[in-house]
Order: C-alpha cells, then structure tokens, then sequence
C-alpha cells in the first residue's frame, strides 16, 4: 500500500508520515526535498516498493507538474492534509523559513529552538506567499485526484509545539486558505 501524504507546510504531515512506520510502513519523507541530493532515489523507491509513505508538497518540485502527477497515479491512497488556521500556519511558517539552514531539520520539527527574534510583516508576507504557491498546487492535485482530506485542528491529535512563537505584531493573511472538498 502506497500512501502519499499531499499538504502544505506546517500542517502535520510529519507527524502523520511518522505514524505510519508504528505501522510498518517504509518511511521516505518529503519525497520532492532534495536537500541530500535523494530525490530520485525516493521516488524510485516510492515507485517500486509496496508498503511506504511518503509526504508530497508540490512547491518542493518546481517545475515537475509530471512528477507530482505520477505520483498521485501511483499512490494507492493520498490523503491531504490541511489547516483551518491559515494565520497560525503562517507563523509557524514564517519561523521555521527565519531558523532555517541546510543541515539542520530541526526547524521543522517538534523539538526546534525557541525563535528569539522578531517576525515582522515582510517576515509574514513572503511566508504567506510561499504557502499560498504551494496551496494553488495542491487545490489543482485534489481537482484530479480526489480522495481522503484530513484536517489538523480537526483529525489529528494536535498538540502545538510547546515552544510555539507568540507573535505579537497586527500582520493578518489576506485571506484563509478554502478547506479542501468545501464548495
């Protein structure tokens, strides 16, 4: 059974992607980060294995309309992820961009450093930006290949991190992402 988690940043995939190998699934990560120059070799294994997960957030892949297309037809189950809270992504987003550096995923994870610095608007804007890129992409996968939608606030045990960043300033996201299936 092969799983693809399709989300945008910060919305839980990790910790979803996570709860699969408690399952004995093969975990492959974000199957388009290509930090560790593995990209192909992920979704080599994504395509020749039968019991793994992977997470796909199609902003990662560029110019790879194919690539996330294949994937999707490959997949025996996708399951979109999403959050309600478009502003506290953000945030969550904008941090983890400001923290930070090729080596060290921890940014990503539960257990980052606490953010001492301050977020400004720029800060918050570009991270909306870079989410809304990610947002249209994954609205275009769902059009084509519909299937099981999980909600963070909603579906998963979410715990926030508990070094979560309390921004302080009056910045708010244009608009709040549309949740995936509403019409």
């Amino acid at each position: 059974m092969k799983k693809l988690i399709i989300g945008n940043f910060r919305t839980g995939s990790w910790f979803l992607h996570d709860s699969f190998i408690e399952k004995g699934f093969m975990p492959l990560g974000e199957l388009g980060n290509n930090t560790l120059n593995d990209r192909k070799n992920k979704i080599s294994k994504f395509n020749k294995r039968s019991k793994v997960v992977g997470i796909l957030h199609p902003s990662q892949m560029q110019n790879s309309t194919t690539t996330c297309l294949r994937l999707c037809e490959i997949a025996d189950e996708i399951i979109y992820l999403q959050r309600q809270n478009t502003f506290e992504q953000t945030v969550s987003y904008a941090v983890a961009l400001k923290q930070t550096d090729r080596y060290d995923r921890s940014p990503w994870l539960r257990n980052r450093k606490i953010y001492k610095n301050t977020i400004n608007d720029t800060d918050l804007k570009n991270a909306f930006l870079k989410l809304e890129e990610n947002y249209e992409k994954i609205q275009k996968l769902y059009e084509k290949f519909p299937d099981r939608i999980l909600t963070l606030e909603k579906d998963l045990t979410h715990k926030p991190y508990p070094n979560k960043y309390n921004y302080k300033g009056k910045w708010e996201p244009p608009y709040n992402f549309k949740m995936l299936g509403d019409d």
